[in-house]
């Protein structure tokens, strides 16, 4: 059976779980990936990889040959915009059918962040295009905390700007669980999700949560924003990023991070995994030598 799913961004955080989940279910897709080094990321049985480009219509149209749906993931990027309207043109041109896209939550053409605004740009540019759509909205990804895994088992310690906001956190594994279920069963037709974990707690919550795991005690430290960019920039991060996550985080305040949904169990018959799960899923990560 020829794969008639395309993954765009097959070697993301969220392309390589949704690739595995759609295998796993005997589904056949095919995974479009840029760079031939992360290939065995997603080479298993039931997955056809090919090399595709967001910056070349050519290699994106190769892509989708055969092609009814769509899933649209691409790096962050300044570039962004232009990337995924090149896909959203080479998939009109070939004729897809449906087109799913992850987008984050607070996505809006007035948002202080760029992030969002591109995505507000892009989603517009699809519902202009004609393509069927479905847009996912997801909070702020559980696994972003493994980027603490150091300070916790250096320093006990887990360090955030947020102070007492409360997020609403969602796993990958949720998403790619969201997104496998549409491109299985098709509808969800014009229609926009917005994806969260079961609960919306702080960081002392969560620093609580992981030192419940782990068996001992992690403390959360609350650090300025200024700080946070420059580990973010330490750690590898371009400055645009960094300053648009900082943005990101401070729009989380006034309840607007704490907004829980229930569509990952509505669209997947499952409940979405909590902090206390996911950290128990990672509990080694926590524990390794640094």
């Amino acid at each position: 059976m020829r794969a008639e799913i395309l993954i765009a961004g097959a070697t993301g955080n969220t392309g390589v779980p949704l690739v595995k989940r759609l295998a796993a279910a005997g589904v056949p897709v095919r995974a479009m990936i840029h760079s031939p080094i992360k290939k065995s990321l997603v080479e298993q049985k039931n997955v056809e990889t090919i090399g595709g480009d967001f910056a070349r219509a050519g290699l994106i149209e190769r892509a989708l040959e055969g092609i009814s749906r769509v899933y649209l993931v691409s790096p962050a990027s300044p570039n962004q915009v232009k990337y995924q309207i090149n896909f959203v043109d080479a998939a009109k041109t070939m004729g897809i059918k449906h087109l799913v896209k992850l987008s984050a939550m607070g996505t809006a053409p007035d948002s202080s962040v760029s992030l969002l605004r591109w995505h507000a740009e892009i989603e517009d540019y699809i519902r202009k295009s004609g393509i069927n759509y479905t847009f996912l909205h997801p909070h702020s990804f559980m696994e972003n905390l493994l980027a603490s895994t150091d300070s916790v088992i250096k320093e006990g310690v887990i360090y955030s700007p947020l102070g007492e906001t409360r997020i609403s956190m969602i796993s990958v594994q949720d998403i790619a669980a969201v997104a496998a279920a549409i491109l299985i069963d098709g509808g969800h037709l014009g229609k926009t999700y917005t994806l969260t974990g079961p609960k919306a707690m702080n960081f002392g919550e969560i620093a609580e949560s992981l030192g419940k795991i782990v068996g001992k005690q992690v403390k959360y430290v609350q650090v300025t924003y200024e700080s946070a960019k420059a580990g973010m920039i330490k750690a590898g991060m371009p400055d645009w990023f960094a300053d648009d996550i900082v943005e990101l985080m401070k729009s989380w305040g006034n309840g607007k991070g704490s907004i829980v949904s229930t569509y990952v169990e509505k669209l997947t018959g499952q409940k979405p995994i909590a902090i206390h799960e996911f950290f128990l899923r990672h509990r080694d990560r926590f524990l390794a030598a640094a």
